[in-house]
Formats: structure tokens, sequence, C-alpha cells
């Protein structure tokens, strides 16, 4: 396996980390993954180096992205995030990885931030991060999505981690979850999800995934929510775990077979 990292960007968080597997093969399919942590400076893209391991392991090239979190206003990591995603299917191709078959992961506020990166298309030409050409993915997997931003502010989520990132309230920043929150934004109608949150998760309640699958069905996307019992929030970073084997069966069956 290769593993190298890859700056997006000036800063010392604009960067990400390839992990390629080079096992004699045809090119590996690509996985992009985005961690989470409440868009908090103490968490990196380390919470995610099992994950990328084992996925390299099962045949999936991963690009892991690090991203400038709340300390920068708004919508520093929003900008960061559009540009690692195209930056890395832009770079894959150049390393070895076919970019036609493709998956995005998040978890948590990583969930989220991916969430907000399928609405690209639609986002107003003014809006960070806009792109009419943004890439769609054959699946992207939210695992205890922070995809309901408006709500999530309301419930003070991540002792007001929401309002940190946005810069204020709902009701102080309209404008901004106008374009921020995926629970307001019109979804990538191409790329089907998956939706993935345990019973026992007191980190990020299950009705953030219900919320946000209700949303996408309303906009008729394909998309689906499996409910792990007796799940905390944290299974999914363990490779072994109950979770990870379903989203890496997903993965599977979307990019491999």
């Amino acid at each position: 396996m290769r593993r190298f990292t890859e700056p997006y960007g000036d800063h010392a968080r604009q960067f990400g980390e390839w992990f390629i597997p080079e096992d004699g093969s045809a090119r590996p399919p690509l996985v992009i993954v985005v961690h989470g942590g409440y868009w908090r400076p103490v968490w990196r893209l380390d919470l995610e180096e099992a994950t990328a391991l084992d996925l390299a392991a099962h045949g999936f090239a991963v690009w892991s992205i690090e991203y400038r979190t709340y300390e920068f206003p708004w919508p520093t990591t929003m900008n960061d995030v559009a540009t690692a995603i195209d930056q890395g299917l832009a770079e894959a191709a150049r390393h070895g990885i076919d970019t036609t078959r493709r998956a995005l992961l998040g978890h948590s506020a990583g969930g989220g931030l991916a969430a907000w990166a399928t609405s690209r298309r639609a986002l107003p030409a003014d809006a960070p991060g806009a792109d009419p050409d943004a890439a769609a993915f054959d699946l992207v997997v939210l695992h205890a999505p922070v995809a309901c931003l408006g709500i999530g502010s309301r419930d003070k989520l991540g002792d007001g981690a929401i309002d940190t990132l946005m810069g204020g309230r709902p009701e102080d920043v309209p404008e901004r979850y106008a374009v921020t929150d995926p629970h307001a934004l019109t979804p990538d109608p191409v790329s089907r999800r998956l939706l993935l949150h345990g019973t026992e998760d007191v980190d990020v309640p299950v009705s953030q995934s219900q919320t946000y699958l209700a949303h996408l069905h309303a906009h008729g996307i394909e998309a689906d929510l499996t409910i792990i019992p007796g799940d905390t929030h944290y299974e999914i970073l363990d490779p072994n775990s109950r979770v990870s084997a379903l989203r890496r069966e997903a993965l599977t069956r979307a990019l491999l077979d």
C-alpha cells in the first residue's frame, strides 16, 4: 500500500492523506472520507486512520481529508471541504485510481459536511462551494450525520458547536444556514445514500438521520437508513464492528461487484 499526504492549500490543515492499495490488480475505486469531531480543532483526520487502512486492505483507494475547523470564520470549513474533494477527484487518476467508481463517506460532523457537499450543484452561484458541475457519487455513506443544522442548533448539539461553526443561530444568520444546512438544500439526485445510526448514540441523536432521510425521500432521492441496536456514536471507527462491516459491504456492492 502507498500512503502519503498531499496539500490542497497553503494552511497546515489544508491537506489530505492517500491510502492506495498496490496488489497489481485493476485500478482501485475511490473513497473520499470526511472525519468528524464537531468541527473542533482538537480532532483531526487520524480519527479515520483505521477506517482508511481497512478500506485500502479491501481494495479501495482512500483520500482522507483534513480541513480548517471552527476557529476559522464561516465559511472556511465548507470551502476547504469542497476544495479537498475536488482535488482528490482531480489527482486520483494520476495516482492510478479509477474515478469513474467513487464514494463519499462522512461520520458525525463529517457526515454533515459530506451531505452538504452532495448539494453543491444546487447552491446559488455566490454560495460557498457552489459548483453546477460538482461530482456525484455512486454511493454516499453517512454515519450519525449532523445533517440538520438548524434543528441541531436548537437542540444545542455538541454544546453549541453548530452555532460556533456558523457564527450564530439560525435566527441570527439565516442566510448562512440557507446555504450550509443539508436539511435546507436540494440534494444531488444522482448519488445513492446510505445512513447508519446507533440506537444508543447520545452525541448525535438518531432523529438527525431520520429527519434527513425524510428530506431525501421528499426530493425523490434513493436513500436507506439502517439503525444498529445497541451501538453508540463510535463503533464506526472500529473496522471490526458490525456497522463498519455494513458500510464495507455497501461499498463493495457499489464499487467492486
